[in-house]
């Protein structure tokens, strides 16, 4: 716990501006580890006490219903403690199996993508919006006239589209770190009829955040594929006012003005690619994931009441 809050540290004095989105991620990792002792004991403690509450609450049940004979209920009692102590031994066994849910799906989706995945980070997705943005303002220079400003619209909007589908993977990353380590806790309800639902739709989201985290990594990684590929086309469209003058100087304006709409139009086209990869990384992956996930069912409630 303490070697994770110096860690943390560490990682904040020595981030760089640059490195932002990649630091913060790495702080919220090392920050929800240092939790995940504390939770397991809780959950631990929580899962006990509703134990011992449901068994009380199974024989006063079978007390008033009196028609279990002695042998029966019994074995009735032995089935019910066992399966709730197996179940607190997987509790106590959380750290080594349930989080690999979650990185599972995770390092799935790496080696799905292959070499376009393994460089994948929130930062770079930035740096290509911002590798864009840039070679925007460079290809069409900076000044005040309409042309320029006709480019800048388009180019700030890609930036922000690779900066909402940056932030979206950094919020899943985390989001996927506090569900395994702090949710952890919600593992202790499942020891009682009554808040077994709890537990229950506890695992359901720790698979909806796994897969989730899968199409967002496999999406992420097309964008920021097509985003390196579209700072090398536009590489080829620098120096645009230089074309224009030579255009002017041969005498012929059509020439010039072509040479801007074409630029404009490329630029129009490279902010709807970006726009429409944006969408998809902001909605699929959550539409996905929900389709995939809610109809699965523990029903540890059910088992319970029937013993």
């Amino acid at each position: 716990m303490a070697y994770a809050f110096f860690a943390a540290q560490q990682t904040i004095q020595d981030c760089a501006p640059t490195l932002l989105f990649d630091c913060a991620q790495e702080i919220f990792r090392l920050t929800t580890e240092a939790w995940l002792t504390r939770a397991l004991d809780a959950a631990q403690t929580l899962f006990v006490s509703l134990a011992l509450l449901e068994i009380v609450v199974t024989g006063y049940m079978v007390w008033m219903g009196r028609r279990t004979q002695g042998n029966d209920l019994i074995s009735q009692f032995a089935f019910k403690i066992g399966l709730l102590a197996f179940v607190l031994g997987l509790l106590s066994t959380y750290h080594y199996w349930l989080p690999l849910v979650a990185k599972g799906f995770g390092e799935s989706a790496v080696f799905i993508g292959g070499s376009q995945v393994t460089h994948l980070s929130p930062t770079h997705l930035v740096n290509v919006g911002l590798s864009l943005f840039l070679g925007v303002l460079k290809a069409i220079g900076i000044g005040g006239d309409a042309v320029t400003f006709m480019a800048a619209i388009p180019a700030l909007i890609i930036l922000l589209c690779f900066v909402a589908l940056a932030a979206h993977l950094l919020i899943t990353m985390v989001e996927s770190y506090i569900v395994v380590t702090g949710g952890i806790f919600f593992l202790g309800f499942m020891a009682f009829r009554g808040t077994a639902p709890l537990g229950e739709s506890y695992l359901q989201y720790v698979f909806y955040v796994g897969i989730k985290l899968f199409f967002i990594i496999l999406i992420a990684s097309v964008a920021a594929s097509i985003g390196d590929d579209m700072v090398a086309l536009l590489q080829g469209y620098d120096h645009l006012w230089l074309e224009v003058i030579q255009e002017l100087f041969r005498g012929d304006p059509r020439g010039a003005a072509d040479a801007i709409t074409s630029r404009l139009g490329f630029l129009w086209s490279m902010t709807a690619v970006a726009i429409l990869l944006a969408g998809l990384g902001l909605h699929m992956p959550g539409r996905i994931a929900t389709q995939l996930s809610r109809n699965m069912r523990i029903d540890f409630k059910r088992v319970l009441q029937r013993l």
